[in-house]
């Protein structure tokens, strides 16, 4: 995928100051950005676009990030997960997701990393 701008990125945080600069810090380097406050937002915006990558907390209150993970619709193919906490990642949640996460990123995220990571994740899909 080349063209930052027509990649469709999905911010979801219940956090509203982490949800709003993440997506400010992928917005300014070109990526179309559309932010969900959980879990239920995000699977309500998942139905409706075509996200290419979801940078998704992984602990939030209604629905969790892993929820949403296991809620994804396989078809059409669903959108690469980079999957983001305050807590460290533990070796089951990482075998229980399996392949569908493409990174775990531990918060706060460094802004070089996100945007690398993201740039990753892009690179995968094509």
């Amino acid at each position: 995928m080349t063209d930052d701008a027509k990649v469709l990125i999905l911010v979801v945080d219940d956090n509203e100051g982490i949800r709003d600069t993440t997506a400010a810090i992928l917005r300014a380097v070109g990526y179309t950005v559309t932010e969900a406050q959980d879990g239920e937002a995000a699977l309500e915006e998942l139905a409706q676009k075509p996200f290419d990558v979801v940078v998704l907390d992984a602990r939030m209150p209604k629905l969790d990030g892993t929820s949403v993970v296991k809620n994804l619709d396989p078809e059409p193919p669903p959108p690469i997960i980079v999957m983001v906490s305050a807590y460290d990642f533990d070796l089951d949640l990482r075998q229980h997701l399996g392949q569908r996460v493409f990174k775990y990123l531990k918060k706060p995220v460094p802004p070089k990393e996100l945007i690398e990571t993201v740039a990753a994740a892009c690179n995968a899909e094509s």
